[in-house]
């Protein structure tokens, strides 16, 4: 994906281009094409290319027009076609960035909703002089920004922020959040640093900011068909379109292959269209597999050599475990993550990735998350069971209760209890997850309650059937774990999601749940279309289990080096957790089989491995002043 960024100064300061190619030169590294700056008075935009698509090729930005507007655009317009009719542009070469233009002077901010693709804008607009940061609907590129004293500064990378050295303070909502394994929405590890919302647009006019949404994923109304026949055929049309805008001409693609449904079927549905088109077995998509031996509930490796066999074409394997971390801080001469979360035996696995992926140029990776989530991939009948409920259908909730009961041997109180408990809880905002780790201190306590107690948007959730608000929170989940939006340090590749293509989403929130999934047969809908395309092994196969074993076992191995790595703690030392409670807390998952805290600790280590790998590449942390309530720990790059 191409790289956007950009700084507006206070009033009356202008910006020069000296600036800009400071701001450039972090990223320079990641634009085989070179860096280009346009200046306006006190805006200056930058555009690095990376043209993974044809139609990018068409490019030249940051794009002024005569009004005095400028854009940087980085993406892909699935809709191009469509938008050029609308707005008289008969030119069929028309570049997405001059559409874009085109449609803010023709409908203003409401254009940014007709937009269907994958795309971050950055957008001056000269009548009002206000900048507009946007997402698109499922924030398939990340744009982060900064207001500092009157002036604003935004990037599609964070790298861009530490371009001066500037000191950094980190954010101890994002702290807390992180810690307690919660969503961290617009929050950054760095205070004043945040992301631009998915499907929203960050408008900032003098000193105002406003955040307006430009794309709601509640469905306007429930899909009613007659038959599941045509549920199943728009469900293919519309999947046949987000796999072909996708997975067409432009950079070397290649998909992942874990032998799951989701990414199964998008390689199969893939060679379909490319076999449809003349290609042969050596033309269709490549492919990527992990998989790891040792761990008796995560074994992928006959559903995704099923799919080899099927499609006529062997793909890359990559053994990985969770045993491989471990635990320690990247050296002091490899390069410092801006993200916790990697460790000395992670980088070796991407390292190892990069060595097998560089030689062949691909800069596309096509990935199958959300298909679970979306298409009914959790076997259970509460969405269904609480719109009875709520509606008062007591009869029908009990006969339909009954029915998702026997495949699991629930009892039927248990059945309907939960119904009862999870439908509150979807009314009241809580999350299942929402009391932290014992072990957080308590002024990061006070931090996460800050953050979950805001209510805003309730009474609006009171008129909203819960079956929607449980797809709403599957939606959220979704958007804080896609890969881009904790990229390596030796590669940026460009992920596309085929399962997000906004026409699919659309489509798939708009159809009852009771065609998703059905008791006793989740994925009802898409197995059902997929008859034929995908193998029967991978349609008809059992949900996908975790992984328990390896990281136990992990725990256990290197026991002694996590007591080392905490007894003098960072985490300790800034009062971020209580080191008593931790250690105990390690000490049960090390000595016993437990899984049950494994996850949380986890976030502890990466956080305080994250901090110390900083040490080599950062100066040491400081204590700031009394000038502030809190300890914040400062970090300055160098």
């Amino acid at each position: 994906m191409s790289i956007i960024f950009g700084v507006r100064s206070a009033e009356h300061k202008s910006v020069d281009e000296s600036c800009l190619e400071r701001l450039a030169q972090p990223t320079g590294r990641y634009a085989p094409d070179g860096s280009f700056v346009e200046v306006k008075a006190n805006v200056g935009m930058g555009f690095q290319p990376y043209h993974t698509h044809t139609r990018s090729k068409l490019e030249a930005q940051p794009l002024a027009d005569a009004l005095g507007n400028m854009l940087a655009f980085d993406g892909r317009l699935d809709n191009h076609e469509a938008l050029q009719k609308s707005l008289d542009l008969p030119n069929t070469v028309t570049p997405d960035s001059e559409i874009v233009l085109a449609a803010f002077r023709r409908w203003g901010t409401s254009c940014f909703s007709r937009f269907i693709g994958d795309w971050a804008i950055a957008l001056w607009s000269n009548a009002d002089q206000t900048l507009h940061l946007t997402r698109d609907h499922a924030g398939t590129r990340t744009l982060y920004y900064e207001v500092v004293d009157g002036s604003v500064v935004w990037s599609t990378y964070l790298d861009t922020f530490f371009a001066d050295r500037v000191q950094r303070d980190l954010d101890e909502t994002y702290i807390a959040q992180y810690l307690a394994s919660q969503p961290i929405r617009d929050l950054t590890p760095y205070k004043r640093i945040h992301a631009v919302p998915a499907a929203h647009c960050i408008r900032i006019q003098g000193d105002r900011i406003r955040c307006t949404p430009h794309w709601n994923w509640m469905a306007k109304d429930e899909i009613r068909y007659r038959t599941d026949a045509e549920y199943e055929a728009h469900f293919l049309s519309l999947f046949e379109k987000a796999v072909r805008r996708r997975t067409g001409p432009g950079a070397p693609t290649i998909a992942q292959l874990s032998g799951g449904m989701d990414s199964s079927s998008i390689v199969c549905m893939s060679d379909l269209i490319r076999k449809a088109e003349g290609a042969d077995s050596g033309d269709l998509i490549d492919t990527i597999s992990h998989y790891d031996d040792s761990e008796p509930n995560w074994n992928e490796r006959p559903f995704f050599s099923a799919v080899e066999d099927f499609r006529g074409k062997s793909g890359l394997h990559f053994q990985v475990s969770f045993e491989s971390r471990t635990f320690s801080a990247l050296s002091a001469e490899s390069v410092a993550y801006l993200w916790p979360g990697a460790d000395s035996g992670s980088f070796a696995q991407e390292q190892e990735l990069h060595r097998a992926l560089a030689p062949k140029g691909y800069g596309t990776i096509v990935s199958g998350l959300g298909g679970d989530e979306l298409l009914g991939g959790v076997p259970t009948g509460t969405p269904e069971l609480a719109d009875l409920l709520v509606r008062g259908r007591f009869g029908s909730l009990c006969k339909q209760a009954y029915q998702w009961c026997l495949p699991s041997r629930t009892p039927l109180f248990y059945e309907l209890t939960g119904t009862i408990i999870s439908t509150s809880k979807a009314y009241s905002g809580l999350s299942r997850q929402s009391e932290p780790p014992h072990w957080i201190s308590d002024r990061l306590r006070r931090y996460h309650a800050a953050w979950r107690l805001d209510r805003r948007g309730l009474p609006a959730r009171l008129r909203i059937l819960p079956s929607r608000l449980f797809a709403g929170k599957a939606w959220e989940s979704i958007l804080g774990t896609l890969p881009h939006l904790q990229p390596g340090v030796l590669a940026r590749y460009e992920f596309r999601y085929p399962y997000l293509d906004r026409d699919l989403v659309e489509f798939l929130l708009a159809v009852p749940r009771a065609h998703l999934a059905r008791p006793g047969r989740r994925r009802y809908m898409m197995r059902n279309a997929m008859k034929g395309i995908v193998p029967d092994l991978v349609l008809e196969r059992k949900r996908k289990a975790s992984v328990q074993r390896a990281p136990i076992a992990a725990f256990h191995k290197h026991r002694r080096n996590l007591e080392e790595l905490f007894r003098s703690s960072l985490l300790v030392s800034h009062g971020f957790i209580e080191l008593s409670r931790l250690n105990a807390a390690l000490e049960r998952t090390c000595t016993t089989s437990t899984a049950e805290a494994w996850p949380a600790l986890l976030r502890a280590i990466n956080l305080e491995i994250w901090l110390r790998g900083l040490s080599g590449k950062v100066n040491r942390a400081s204590i700031s002043g009394a000038a502030v309530s809190h300890q914040a720990l400062r970090l300055i790059e160098t």
